[in-house]
Parts: structure tokens; C-alpha cells; sequence
């Protein structure tokens, strides 16, 4: 699968992929925003890379103009949390590398791999979420179109934190047409 945007390529990894997802997987803040620890050898976002390169359902976001790749995005064949797993069914994972943030990227990606989705896939819904104080996915997720769907309070993943509230979201193939 290879998808194009106005200023992006989605596509699969490659191996030349690693130093530019190292990048983005030992960024702590982004970690802390998606709920895993940030990775502090290249070893680790190695590992990342070889599941990546074996799954067709993480793909790579890269930069039209420098040819980096900037973030990842992906159509996962799992329920959210409190859901029964269905084959129509897909839940959408995104990240972006920080220095491109605020440009619109991120939503750009998101409509075109929801388009893959409903258009390609034949998919009937498409689930999204994110912790509640994860802001600018909040703001991605709204702005493209997704409806609130539930909230609920878990723990954070692979640390000692205090729970936190995360909110799922959904778009169906009825509102994608609609839109």
C-alpha cells in the first residue's frame, strides 16, 4: 500500500527507516502521549522496526519535500478497550515527529488512511483513541471527523503513574459517506 497526499507519502517501512523512527521512539513526550517508555538504545526502535516491516497494518508517514520519514500511522485489526473485535473493524494509531507539528500534516494522514480504509479495506467503522490530556490527538481526531463514542479510566501503560482517563472515538462507513 502506497498512499500520496498533497505534502505526504504513506507507505511501508523500510530498514533506512530506523535512525528517523529511533528518532521519533526516544522522544519521551511523545511516548508519555501514546503509553509506552521512550526507547534509549537504537536496539529497541530496531526491534520496533522489524514488527513494522513484518505488518501491513503500521505504515511509514514521510515528508514529500525532504524525504524524511516524520511519523507512523496505522489501521490495526483490534477492538478498543470494552469492544468486541470485528473484521470490518480497524482502530486508527497515529504519532508525528514534534518538529512538525502545528502544519496540518497529521490530519492530512489521517483522511487519506480513513479513505484507504472504508474505500480499500471495505471497512464498516474505525476507532480512535487517546488520554485525556492528549490534546493536539484530540484536536487531529475532532478535526477529522470522528464522533465521541466512551471514556473510561486505565492505568498507564509501562509505568508507575496514577490512572488515566482515555476517550475513544469512532467514524462509521455511513458518516465517512456523509462527509
Amino acid at each position: 500500500m502506497r498512499l500520496t497526499t498533497e505534502r505526504l507519502v504513506i507507505r511501508p517501512f523500510t530498514e533506512a527507516d530506523l535512525t528517523d523512527l529511533h528518532e521519533l521512539m526516544s522522544n519521551p513526550q511523545l511516548g508519555a502521549m501514546a503509553g509506552w517508555q521512550p526507547h534509549h538504545s537504537r536496539a529497541e526502535s530496531d526491534a520496533v522496526l522489524t514488527m513494522f516491516l513484518r505488518s501491513d497494518e503500521v505504515f511509514a508517514i514521510e515528508a514529500k519535500a525532504d524525504h524524511k520519514m516524520i511519523g507512523t500511522i496505522g489501521l490495526h485489526r483490534r477492538a478498543p478497550s470494552g469492544t468486541t473485535p470485528k473484521d470490518d473493524s480497524r482502530e486508527l494509531s497515529f504519532m508525528l515527529n514534534e518538529g512538525y507539528w502545528g502544519q496540518g500534516l497529521m490530519p492530512e494522514a489521517v483522511t487519506a488512511i480513513v479513505t484507504f480504509g472504508f474505500n480499500h479495506l471495505r471497512l464498516q467503522e474505525i476507532w480512535v483513541g487517546h488520554f485525556a490530556d492528549n490534546k493536539r490527538s484530540q484536536r487531529v481526531i475532532e478535526k477529522t471527523g470522528f464522533e465521541f463514542e466512551y471514556e473510561f479510566e486505565r492505568p498507564r501503560l509501562f509505568s508507575d503513574e496514577i490512572p488515566v482517563d482515555e476517550i475513544y472515538y469512532k467514524m462509521t462507513l455511513a458518516s465517512f459517506r456523509k462527509r
